[in-house]
């Protein structure tokens, strides 16, 4: 049973470091989740004005939240790195915690005021570009070079037994008690990120970060392949957000979203227990290709789910493939951001984000807008993002 066991950094920062990542991931999961199903639910009052759908309008309605959170969050990216370099890590991360408290609480009383909803984008915005900015530049700094993979090996492993519990209880929570409760909790979880922050090392940020800079970094060859790559990754992660919807409006229930999300991540651990050792002694550039194939099908598949238990054996197979693709995927764009430059590499990488985020759901209000087969079309796009990230080169040398 060796591939029980985690050989992993335990330094006092990267404890303190792993401890604010998981309090985030489970405000994440309880709040993020769900998010998707929120947005789509309100109903801003200017959109009466267009002749829409419920699904159109609710679809529109998700697209805007996002595409303005990622508009804001590109150009804010570089007035909010100098923070970083002014005050240091602890600031960047406790101020991106106060940040994302703010950012519940506008959805807390989105409730009664649903442009608040729009509001709460633009704080979002500053808390990405603080929080994961900090956060990707903290593990590069203190991870040592031949340990960020088991470094993320055992975060990646956390995070999944929290997303395994988090979702089922967060459906019975809004079911049973509302979405103000959800938010309340969410934001009590938040608070203890901030405690965590306090205890950090506070490593002073010595870089020069410009658009300037960033534009001459993007006609690199290599850092635009990057670009490619990191483009790809934000088409799936996007996909999977709306996946979320897609279960809502096929199973019909936030519990049912929850339940079966949970146990489809339960069933992907349990095999992950008998591929584990597999996986540990056959390291290599094939492992990832084969896993981002897998979940380039997965993904085609899920134009063809019926009913609840196609759609939780498609989540456990996706789930399994991605432990492993997303696990190397992470390591070589992490392990590409250690030197002298590292946070403007992180902040570029945010930007890269957050412009395909922009192209993403501009590219989703369109095809719900003019095409009848406009979830498949979604899920065609989302194959093609993960194929983008096999892209993904470990080299430094073609980065700047």
């Amino acid at each position: 049973m060796s591939f029980l066991r985690f050989t992993f950094q335990k330094t006092q920062n990267l404890k303190y470091l792993y401890a604010i990542r998981l309090v985030r991931e489970l405000a994440n999961q309880l709040l993020v989740f769900f998010l998707p199903l929120y947005f789509f639910e309100l109903r801003f009052p200017f959109m009466s004005r267009f002749n829409l759908s419920g699904l159109q309008e609710g679809i529109f309605n998700v697209a805007l939240v996002y595409g303005l959170t990622y508009a804001v969050c590109f150009f804010l990216a570089i007035p909010t790195s100098r923070i970083l370099t002014k005050h240091g890590l602890r600031y960047g991360f406790v101020l991106g915690h106060l940040l994302y408290c703010l950012y519940v609480l506008c959805l807390y009383f989105s409730r009664e005021n649903p442009y608040l909803v729009l509001t709460s984008a633009v704080i979002n915005a500053l808390h990405i570009n603080l929080f994961w900015n900090t956060y990707h530049f903290a593990l590069s700094r203190f991870s040592a070079e031949g340990k960020i993979g088991s470094n993320l090996g055992i975060i990646n492993f956390l995070l999944n037994v929290l997303s395994m519990l988090a979702p089922a209880l967060g459906g019975l929570i809004i079911v049973t008690l509302g979405y103000e409760t959800l938010f309340l909790l969410g934001l009590f979880i938040v608070l203890f990120g901030v405690l965590f922050s306090l205890f950090l090392d506070n490593h002073k940020v010595k870089d020069v970060v410009s658009y300037q800079e960033f534009w001459s970094w993007l006609r690199e060859p290599g850092f635009r392949r990057l670009a490619v790559s990191f483009t790809g990754r934000y088409f799936n992660d996007a996909s999977i957000n709306l996946w979320t919807l897609y279960m809502f409006i096929l199973l019909g229930s936030y519990e049912g979203v929850g339940y079966f999300y949970s146990l489809s991540l339960f069933l992907a651990l349990l095999i992950s227990y008998s591929a584990g050792s597999f996986i540990d002694q056959n390291k290599g550039k094939k492992q990832f290709w084969f896993s981002g194939g897998l979940l380039s099908i997965f993904w085609l598949l899920r134009g063809f789910v019926v009913n609840i238990w196609t759609v939780t054996i498609v989540n456990a197979l996706d789930k399994l493939a991605a432990s492993f693709h997303w696990l190397f995927f992470d390591r070589s764009w992490i392990m590409r951001g250690k030197g002298r430059e590292a946070l403007s590499y992180f902040v570029y990488r945010e930007m890269i984000y957050s412009l395909a985020a922009v192209l993403f759901w501009l590219f989703v209000a369109l095809i719900f807008y003019f095409l009848i087969a406009a979830w498949k079309s979604l899920f065609v796009a989302a194959a093609i993002g993960v194929l983008l990230t096999l892209l993904i080169k470990e080299h430094k040398e073609d980065v700047t």
